[in-house]
């Protein structure tokens, strides 16, 4: 069985950074949606993000696996940060997501605390985890999962793109079915939505125009005062006919 894939991405600067460094590639021919979070405050994030998506979109046009694009992403953030040194420092995450049309296989690559979800039937669920400090904390049982929300640590990665030449990338596969819908998202978004919002929006994508979902959940995030850039990608799966 052969699906149809459809896609729409959003970024917006939100309402307290100076500028957007997030980066976001879709490309619904291709079954891609990409996300990047360059990382705040560090010089060059924006660059950082850039050429992490960029990288890995040449990577799969080119054939390569999820973990060999992500590798030769982390390459390039380390060398361009070898060759200026005002970019030394700069990192980012990296969330890509690529469905087969022809079979509905598809998989997830991830670095850090960008995020991919997946609403299939009525279950919605994260698939990433996240690489930061605190889930690391709560993952080895050091903290409950209800202090993880808005502590301090929260904003720490435990690993990005650019920032080590050893780069562990997380490759998460499975088999889409019609009507399934994607989110991959960077944090800004997912710090001013919970969950049950997040599937909200899933859900009506399968019903309303892509474009219509993903400006609305963005221009919520604004409405309650994002305090990052917001990305948004809805990838939807649907049955040929």
């Amino acid at each position: 069985m052969s699906f149809r894939i459809s896609a729409f991405g959003l970024s917006h600067k939100g309402t307290v950074r100076p500028k957007n460094e997030d980066t976001m590639a879709v490309e619904p021919s291709r079954g891609i949606a990409i996300v990047a979070d360059g990382m705040g405050g560090a010089p060059g994030g924006e660059v950082a993000s850039a050429l992490a998506v960029q990288e890995v979109c040449r990577g799969f046009h080119e054939g390569q696996g999820m973990k060999e694009a992500f590798l030769r992403a982390n390459d390039r953030i380390l060398k361009m940060a070898q060759e200026r040194p005002d970019f030394v420092g700069m990192g980012t995450t990296l969330t890509a997501l690529r469905v087969k049309q022809e079979s509905g296989a598809f998989e997830v690559g991830h670095v850090g605390d960008s995020r991919a979800y997946r609403l299939n039937g009525d279950n919605f669920w994260q698939v990433t985890r996240d690489h930061t400090v605190v889930a690391g904390m709560v993952e080895a049982g050091t903290l409950p999962p209800s202090a993880a929300k808005g502590h301090h640590l929260g904003h720490i990665l435990s690993q990005a793109l650019g920032t080590h030449g050893e780069l562990e990338v997380d490759v998460l596969l499975g088999v889409a079915e019609a009507k399934d819908r994607f989110l991959v998202c960077s944090d800004g978004l997912v710090r001013v939505m919970d969950d049950e919002e997040l599937a909200e929006c899933l859900h009506r994508s399968r019903g309303e125009d892509l474009e219509d979902v993903v400006s609305g959940v963005v221009e919520e995030a604004n409405r309650r005062g994002a305090p990052d850039n917001v990305t948004a990608a809805i990838l939807a799966v649907d049955a040929r006919g």
